[in-house]
């Protein structure tokens, strides 16, 4: 089958289950939606003609021989979309007769992550399901309240700062790499950040050392990847929505594999961490005093999330195993993917900014002068500016671009009601460029979150870490780690990024991604770097 031919199948498939869905949906819609409602909301008016709702848009484009990936044109036409109602901050787009709601005002903003009730996340989260679970991210209710509440320690500074050791550890494993492509002409930056943050969370969550910087084809790290690419193409692709068709597609069968993957790597290390602690317990009795030189070793060593979930399971029997498992994969999951393209996207916009990181590179040689000492806490906050660039740059390129949400009664949003049923999207790319809290916004100014410039801003207007109840609750071990990592990539390299920012594609996987990495070409602070190459990207 010649290539053409199968991009036709492809497309066919592609509108026959499409259209197969709209009778089944507009049944589920009509039950708990008004059509006019949605329609009074700023956005193209859905008409009778319209089968598949705005999706119509899409399939035009399927249909043209595009450069590029559909996915790219999906972020850049919903883009688009948006920014053409960029004074109401509010608008709505349909998926055959299921309406999309998406604000990107500060004040409704508020009023969405903010709401004390509405907490729900959207119905696409339930494809992470089958490998993460009712944990911490997709749960909603009660048990989301007092999952929140039993992890919230685990995340306090004090125990947070133990892991400085860890994040140290694995920054250096990285600059010994980078140190090892200083001649080549680029490299993709991508892959070698996010193998850091894998071996950084994994360390942290599970206390087991991965190594997947140094052996990047360890299974569980090569699981991890195939698992968030997986998840990401059965949201955007309807005919793989429905569970027996998904299951005994290859596509399904290889989700089914990585997923065994990670849940018996985790499995194990959650039976290993158990046995331990039971024989501390043990060994505190006056019967048996004497514990074994690997337990002492272990129990002077702070862990924080898994220890803290086994002490709940052993001590007072609140959570089991397999909610444990939840949690541990929930964790490393969220903790290294949106941690890594944060640090993946502000090394890129330093590298397109000379000025910008000859002043990283001064307040960095002021806290630490010719010593080649690991940083501390204390040198973590006196990062001020490298804290500034990394907020700036999650504010041009946040990590999640948007959050979803699903209205469980009618929402009254200053003044705009948004239906029961309706899936609301908070589009944090399109919040952060708004010019009346950011002016000019295209521009990367890292001034911008400096502590006077900061003062009277209103606190939805940037929302990286999302806010309100379920704002992120590892925002501050990402901040440690963030500048953990990129200090000591910038107290021995300079860096400058090949591509222009219009150059650069974007795509929504979950998190914000380039379609083709991210060329940056990578020196030791006294070489010089090789101007000769051409700013182009085929």
């Amino acid at each position: 089958m010649t290539f053409i031919s199968a991009l036709f199948l492809q497309y066919a498939l592609q509108v026959i289950f499409l259209v197969f869905l709209v009778s089944v949906l507009v049944k589920k819609f009509l039950k708990r939606n008004s059509v006019d409602a949605v329609n009074k909301l700023p956005g193209l008016k859905l008409r009778s003609y319209n089968l598949l709702g705005h999706l119509d848009a899409r399939i035009r484009l399927m249909l043209r021989r595009l450069p590029l990936p559909i996915h790219v044109y999906d972020f850049l036409g919903m883009h688009g979309y948006n920014t053409l109602f960029l004074k109401e901050g509010i608008t709505h787009a349909w998926q055959f007769y299921y309406p999309f709601i998406t604000v990107f005002k500060a004040d409704l903003v508020e009023g969405i992550l903010n709401h004390s009730t509405e907490i729900k996340k959207a119905w696409f989260y339930d494809f992470l399901h089958p490998w993460l679970g009712f944990g911490l991210l997709t749960s909603h209710g009660e048990k989301w309240r007092h999952r929140r509440k039993q992890l919230t320690p685990a995340f306090h500074f004090s125990i947070l700062k133990d892991f400085q050791p860890i994040f140290n550890k694995q920054s250096k494993i990285l600059a010994d790499i980078l140190d090892k492509h200083t001649h080549d002409d680029f490299i993709d930056i991508v892959p070698f950040i996010t193998l850091c943050s894998l071996d950084v969370i994994c360390e942290s969550i599970l206390g087991k050392e991965l190594n997947s910087q140094t052996q990047p084809s360890h299974p569980y790290s090569q699981a991890v990847h195939g698992l968030t690419g997986a998840v990401f193409e059965r949201m955007r692709s309807p005919w793989l929505w429905f569970d027996s068709l998904f299951s005994i597609l290859p596509f399904g069968k290889k989700f089914a594999k990585n997923k065994s993957i990670l849940h018996e790597f985790t499995n194990q290390m959650i039976a290993e961490k158990k046995h331990k602690k039971i024989r501390l317990k043990n060994s505190n009795s006056p019967l048996n005093i004497n514990c074994a030189d690997d337990d002492i070793q272990y129990k002077r060593k702070k862990r924080a999330l898994l220890d803290l979930l086994l002490d709940e399971l052993i001590d007072n029997d609140s959570i089991t195993e397999d909610e444990i498992r939840e949690e541990v994969d929930t964790f490393t999951f969220e903790g290294h993917d949106t941690t890594s393209m944060s640090m993946n996207w502000t090394l890129y916009l330093i590298g397109l900014h000379p000025w910008i990181q000859e002043k990283l590179h001064n307040e960095l040689d002021m806290i630490f002068g010719e010593e080649d000492r690991d940083p501390t806490d204390e040198d973590l906050k006196n990062m001020k500016y490298l804290e500034c660039v990394i907020k700036e740059a999650l504010r041009l390129y946040p990590s999640v671009p948007a959050y979803g949400r699903e209205v469980t009664e009618d929402l009254d949003c200053n003044g705009f009601i948004i239906p029961k049923g309706s899936t609301c999207l908070v589009n944090a790319y399109i919040l952060h460029r708004d010019s009346e809290y950011f002016p000019n916004p295209e521009k990367f100014d890292p001034e911008r979150f400096s502590s006077e410039n900061i003062t009277g801003r209103h606190p939805f207007a940037y929302v990286p870490f999302s806010a309100g109840p379920r704002n992120c609750i590892g925002q501050k071990f990402a901040l440690m780690e963030e500048k953990t990592i990129l200090s000591t990539i910038l107290r021995r390299f300079k860096v400058r990024s090949l591509d222009a920012r219009d150059q650069v594609h974007l795509i929504n996987e979950l998190v914000l991604r380039p379609y083709k990495g991210l060329r940056i070409q990578i020196r030791q602070r006294h070489q010089d770097f090789d101007f000769h190459l051409i700013y182009y990207r085929a």
